[in-house]
């Protein structure tokens, strides 16, 4: 669907004023999509759905399904979005077994998902290594000398490392 100009203004500020909102209605939207996508394989099973209460463990979901456990942090991007090379990943969290990124992406008129993109391993396994990758600059934080300072923790992961688009049910 074609936006005018100032529809697409009137959305991306929308977006920045209402971000919660928004990151809430993703959530639900990706947590209903794969439970569509258990049910219609096997309605006996479940998928087991944590919600993280804090976020300082790099995770905003985790996943039970039969015996596996994904630990999820979700990133987004809608359809207009330039420049979204590149995704901060906290190294402890890519250090979890079953560990992964998840980047949705949606329509900015609708905020509905479109594909997504996966960053991980099997359920089993921690995240690929992490370490050699640029650490994160922290936006608005500087040092004396009016520096950037370094988030030593953090890694940028440039989208080229996750898997392309996909869909929710592979």
């Amino acid at each position: 669907m074609l936006m005018s100009d100032s529809d697409r203004a009137r959305n991306i500020k929308a977006l920045a004023e209402r971000s919660i909102y928004v990151e809430n209605v993703l959530i639900h939207s990706f947590v209903a999509k794969l439970s569509s996508v258990v049910w219609s394989r096997n309605p006996e099973d479940a998928l087991q759905v944590f919600y993280a209460e804090v976020g300082d463990s790099g995770f905003d979901v985790v996943l039970g399904f039969l015996s596996q456990v994904r630990y999820v942090q979700l990133k987004q991007a809608h359809d207009e979005k330039e420049g979204w090379g590149r995704y901060s990943v906290r190294l402890s969290f890519s250090d979890l077994p079953g560990s992964c990124v998840v980047l949705r992406l949606y329509s900015l008129c609708s905020l509905v998902l479109a594909s997504f993109r996966f960053l991980g391993s099997t359920p089993d396994v921690s995240m690929p290594d992490m370490t050699g990758l640029r650490v994160i600059k922290s936006p608005g934080r500087r040092n004396l000398a009016g520096e950037q300072k370094s988030r030593a923790q953090y890694r940028d992961v440039p989208i080229r490392r996750f898997r392309d688009r996909m869909s929710a049910e592979g």
